[in-house]
């Protein structure tokens, strides 16, 4: 038989090319502080860990109940560093559709001992907002207070569930306390908070949820998986011709 087992890999690549060039997803729980009015059944956090879980964050605020200081939200980590490379850095997934959305700021945080996250490095380490496409238009940072949803829309960048299939985001839009820009080489630790405290009437409230948090490979190693592809179809193809 003249078909090359090469050939079919090749077209499986092509086949599932987003699959493929997905990058690794954050694999360190590194704290889960659920919010007023989360949604009951999905406040486990190690769901989002994984593709297919979903965890909410529940309303904004700055006083979790179990009172133990730490901000309502969800901190994830890498175990290696991402780095901070050209264009779109991190796909944030949460679960919008057209026409919903409940937007949460994403912040994010190096592991300045030089290796990657652990479940607790965070806690004496920076976080840096990842600056929203409407940042100048709002009343406040997020940061420091809720925000009523009708300063956002669907078509808003920065935010996380957001988009559907994803919300891509930019390391280069961090902007530190002072809303000053930070140049940061690479990030270990990702932090997700939702934006507001407004009641969403019938559905209850807005309630940023996360899927998961991947890494979003070098433009250079897409192209040579996708070169590499391209001279496996013509080696093979070379062979069969051959034959």
């Amino acid at each position: 038989m003249l078909f090359d087992r090469r050939i079919l890999l090749v077209a499986v690549v092509m086949v599932f090319t987003p699959v493929m060039f997905a990058g690794p997803i954050a694999d360190v729980m590194c704290n889960y502080e659920e919010g007023l009015h989360a949604n009951t059944g999905y406040t486990d956090p190690s769901k989002a860990l994984s593709i297919g879980g979903l965890v909410s964050l529940g309303t904004w605020s700055d006083n979790p109940a179990n009172g133990d200081g730490d901000p309502v939200g969800i901190i994830l980590g890498f175990s290696t560093p991402v780095p901070n490379v050209s264009g779109n850095d991190l796909n944030v997934v949460g679960n919008p559709f057209t026409g919903w959305y409940e937007p949460g700021f994403v912040e994010v945080a190096r592991e300045t001992s030089g290796g990657g996250a652990t479940e607790d490095g965070w806690r004496d380490e920076t976080f840096y907002l990842l600056k929203g496409s409407n940042y100048d238009g709002l009343p406040n940072d997020p940061r420091d207070a809720a925000i009523a949803m009708s300063y956002f829309s669907q078509a808003d960048l920065g935010y996380a569930d957001v988009a559907p299939g994803g919300d891509l985001m930019n390391i280069d839009w961090a902007i530190d306390a002072s809303g000053s820009p930070v140049s940061l080489v690479d990030i270990a630790y990702v932090r997700v908070r939702t934006v507001t405290d407004d009641s969403a009437g019938v559905f209850g409230y807005y309630t940023t949820e996360i899927n998961y948090v991947e890494a979003i490979p070098e433009p250079a190693t897409i192209s040579l998986l996708v070169l590499g592809g391209v001279a496996m179809f013509r080696r093979g193809r070379k062979e069969c011709q051959e034959k």
